[in-house]
This record gives C-alpha cells, structure tokens and sequence, in this order.
C-alpha cells in the first residue's frame, strides 16, 4: 500500500482502504478503481490524498500494516499518567475506566 496525493492518482489505480469525508461518511470503497478526472473531483472537494495498492515509488510514502497484537498493551492508567491537565479529560479517564469495568463483567 502507498499514500499518494490525490493530484498524483492515475487512471486504474485501485484504492487499498475505503475512502471517507471528514465526518467518516464513506466516499468510495476499498477496491474501487480510480481515474484522474474523478481524482480531481474529490481534489474539489477537500481530499488531499489517498491509500492506493502497490509499492511505493521514490517520493512516496508507504504505509506499514500492523497487527493488533504487534501493538504492546499499555493500562489506561499509564496512557493517562501526568496527562489529565482539565477537566474534560478527567472526564474522558473516567468514561473509560467505567467503560472497561463494564465491559469486564
């Protein structure tokens, strides 16, 4: 996979990831196959770039897959430590330390 601008897209290029709006709308499924002129469209419309298949040309960016368990495990007492700074993260840290006692029941 490989991130390219939207200004870069070619004519047959076949999204790697669905594409969606700022709001998390889906634009355009996974798989679907690009040309310039709709590229251009999307251009208009605010979307800056996009994740295509392949591998990645010199200048581009290539995107790495990671699986869920590659991904170390931290506490939420440690991701939050030193960082609740107000209120609205107190908050947060609170929804979700409810959030997990209930989910562990």
């Amino acid at each position: 996979m490989r991130k390219i601008s939207i200004k870069a897209v070619k004519d047959g290029m076949i999204l790697a990831e669905p594409l969606k709006n700022a709001h998390g709308g889906l634009l355009l499924e996974k798989g679907t196959a690009l040309t310039a002129a709709f590229a251009a469209r999307l251009a208009q419309r605010g979307i800056s770039t996009v994740i295509v298949e392949g591998e990645p040309e010199p200048g581009e960016e290539g995107i790495a897959v990671v699986q869920a368990a590659e991904i170390p495990k931290i506490s939420l007492e440690e991701l939050f430590d030193g960082k609740i700074v107000n209120n609205s993260m107190q908050i947060i840290y609170e929804a979700l330390i409810r959030n997990r006692e209930s989910s562990d029941q």
